[in-house]
């Protein structure tokens, strides 16, 4: 899992910086699971997952829109991942 600075989550968030560097991570790990023959679940399932992982390395609770706004770039995130992972973007696995 990538590494989370709570400091300076908010900043990576609006920048995109905390997307791609999920993204990256997700892929390389995606990728090692189809060529082991693991189907992937839907980004929604590790969406949702890697979302709890971060709530709760926070030393406090999220705001709201913080936390929406980490889960939706959680989720392109994953989408983007899931795609590149199955050979769906034209990259290859």
């Amino acid at each position: 899992m990538i590494d989370i600075d709570y400091e300076t989550l908010a900043v990576e968030v609006e920048s995109g910086e905390f997307r791609r560097k999920l993204e990256q991570e997700l892929r390389d790990g995606f990728e090692q699971m189809v060529r082991n023959g693991v189907m992937l679940p839907p980004a929604s399932f590790y969406a949702t997952k890697i979302a709890e992982i971060v709530a709760r390395g926070a030393d406090e609770p999220i705001i709201p829109s913080l936390s929406f706004e980490i889960y939706q770039e959680i989720h392109v995130a994953c989408e983007a991942a899931c795609k590149s992972a199955a050979g769906e973007d034209g990259v290859p696995v």
